[in-house]
């Protein structure tokens, strides 16, 4: 089509007027001022194109233009990684954007699919009008990013009602240690320090050398094991019964940090450092005043349990607590970590708590997270998937005691909200509670084998992380998975192929495909969206000897080990918002067709949709891309 006699000036005042209000729904316009969305439009020319004509190709070299659909479907075609792929824009987005800013051809065919209307905004006016309105420009540049950003905000706002506000990640410790901590040097006798803990009216005191180095700790907690019950002098130095080599903190580490140390380590006190000297004390107690479900609060209630009930109650507070973060717009991945934290803390109370029920040795076994828990990416709705390494000293008629151990932790992990595994992944299942030779033996028939069983298996097991007990049983093992999956190329083709079963959820055309979950269209953002990126990242990372178990870091490495950087921040981006719509999916109450992890794509923003449709396009990318590398 003639150029000349297929454009049309927009220069009617009520077409401009229009079309700006049009376009005011949908990014970058919707954050311009009005008259910058006026000018936007007067600058362009309208082109009309009919039914399958070429809008745009790599022939026509450098586009002079950036397009935009104003009305109509522009149906995109390349070739990525030996494959052809097909994509559908709609009214409202842009294309050529990147070889615009680049000053380089396209390398996709841009066809109109049906009657389409596009506005041309020339490309040599894009500088000067960045520089009238930067929101304009800072979006061809961050498109995705800025995509991101907002349907966090979406999701912030959507949840923000039901859930209670917390200032827990937005607080420093320097902001919340008010005054200095009361402290003794090294030399003062117990009885003056203890006398000093009883005037200030302190549970604990800082041992300070006078140089100002921290060295150690007395709170009311050691008083009755180290000084009551070992009838300790109080003449001594109090040097001699303090706690040493103190975990610390920083004067701008978050209250969040405080909250996971203090989880973490089982410690109830955190000095604060700046510049290397004290400054303050956090104790558990100052942080109850962020949050009632704080990572504090629910790590301090945790290790307090000591019967199945109060740990039942402790396991609603993490889903609660979890329900806070996401109302605020914590990210996919941020969460389910905190949520693997707890989670953890949980797991081994529970364990501490049935180990005397049994009189099983800590030194001679390894509780183990599988699946979502064991890369810590569990999130609100999950069942159990774990496993159970023994010492090979351990007897046949010991284990015996400790499937009873494992099946007893099992059930009360049922009873606190995470079901049995339905496919029997857990350690009270003599397949999952094992020696650790038995379990060198069974890693290497997975990676020699190749069945669908092995596959299966594998894929479940290579993703295991130490939760109590002795984890030095599981050195052995991890080195052996590593290096042996690496130097076995046949199993990660075995893989790969494996993985050629995912199914994408994208049109021929490449819109959102869906399925019917309970008469709506929807997608299970498991099963055919967050697992499919899991998949990718655990194949890629066993061929690299790539140790990490999480998925970003698995993403990121993998990029790195394949020399393109650049990749890390487009997967990672994707996952982030495909777990977001997983958590998303799980708040709803009730379930879609009782399916925790389906969403309805009627639920979905314009601006989700869109975003959606982009990483669903990356995820396409990723199949092609293993199928390229280790499908024959």
């Amino acid at each position: 089509m003639d150029e000349q006699s297929s454009t049309q000036a927009l220069a009617s005042g009520s077409l401009v007027s229009g079309l700006s209000e049009q376009l005011m729904k949908v990014l970058p316009f919707s954050e311009m001022a009005l008259e910058d969305v006026h000018h936007f439009v007067r600058s362009c020319s309208e082109q009309y194109f009919g039914p399958d004509e070429i809008i745009l190709s790599p022939k026509d070299g450098v586009p002079k233009y950036l397009y935009l659909i104003r009305q109509g479907h522009v149906l995109g075609q390349r070739v990525q990684n030996g494959e052809r792929v097909t994509f559908e824009l709609e009214a409202g987005e842009m294309f050529s954007i990147g070889s615009v800013l680049t000053s380089r051809a396209v390398t996709t065919d841009y066809r109109a699919q049906g009657d389409c209307f596009v506005l041309c905004f020339a490309a040599n006016q894009i500088a000067d009008f960045g520089v009238r309105c930067p929101v304009f420009l800072d979006f061809l540049k961050n498109r995705f990013s800025i995509i991101l950003q907002k349907s966090q905000e979406s999701l912030r706002q959507h949840f923000a009602a039901k859930a209670a506000e917390t200032q827990l990640q937005q607080n420093t410790l320097g902001a919340v240690c008010h005054r200095p901590p009361v402290s003794v040097t090294p030399e003062t006798p117990l009885r003056a320090a203890l006398q000093t803990m009883d005037e200030r009216r302190v549970g604990s005191i800082l041992i300070i050398e006078q140089s100002g180095r921290l060295v150690g700790i007395l709170t009311r907690y050691d008083l009755l094991k180290r000084v009551v019950l070992a009838e300790i002098d109080l003449t001594v130095p109090v040097s001699s019964v303090m706690t040493p080599d103190l975990k610390t903190l920083n004067a701008d580490d978050t209250v969040e940090a405080a909250s996971m140390l203090m989880t973490h380590a089982s410690i109830r006190h955190v000095p604060v450092l700046e510049d290397d000297r004290v400054i303050g004390l956090v104790s558990e107690r100052d942080l109850f005043a962020f949050q009632r479900f704080s990572m504090g609060n629910v790590g301090a209630e945790i290790r307090a349990a000591n019967d199945l009930d109060a740990l039942k109650a402790a396991a609603e507070h993490i889903r609660q607590y979890a329900r806070n973060l996401l109302s605020q717009g914590v990210t996919g991945h941020r969460l389910t970590g905190l949520v693997s934290y707890l989670n953890d803390a949980l797991t081994d109370q529970i364990i501490h708590i049935t180990m005397p029920k049994f009189e099983v040795n800590e030194a001679d076994f390894c509780w183990l997270a599988l699946g979502s828990e064991g890369r810590q990416e569990q999130t609100i709705a999950t069942d159990q998937d774990n496993a159970m390494i023994l010492a090979d000293h351990v007897s046949d008629e010991q284990i015996k005691t400790y499937l009873l151990f494992a099946r007893a932790v099992n059930e009360s992990l049922d009873a606190c909200g995470f079901p049995l595994c339905k496919g029997n992944v857990m350690a009270s299942n003599p397949d999952y509670c094992r020696g650790e030779k038995e379990w060198l033996a069974r890693c290497a028939a997975w990676i020699d084998g190749g069945a669908p069983q092995d596959l299966l298996d594998a894929s479940i097991f290579f993703d295991f992380r130490a939760i109590a007990g002795n984890r030095g049983l599981t050195e052995s093992i991890q080195k052996y998975v590593s290096a042996a999956a690496q130097r076995t190329p046949r199993f990660i083709a075995f893989l790969a192929q494996n993985a050629m079963n995912w199914t994408v959820p994208l049109t021929m055309f490449g819109g959102i495909e869906t399925t019917k979950i309970a008469g709506q269209p929807a997608i299970d953002m498991k099963m055919q969206a967050t697992a499919l990126v899991v998949d990718f990242a655990r194949i890629y990372s066993l061929a690299h000897g790539i140790t990490e178990r999480n998925t970003k870091e698995r993403l990121q490495a993998v990029a790195l080990a394949l020399g393109d950087e650049a990749l890390a921040s487009e997967w990672v981006s994707s996952f982030e918002f495909l777990q977001s719509l997983r958590l998303r999916a799980q708040m709803q109450e009730p379930a879609l067709g009782a399916n925790p992890n389906a969403i309805a794509l009627s639920s979905l923003s314009k601006v989700d949709q869109v975003i959606l449709k982009a990483a669903l396009q990356v995820m396409r990318g990723m199949h092609s891309r293993l199928k390229l590398d280790y499908v024959r």
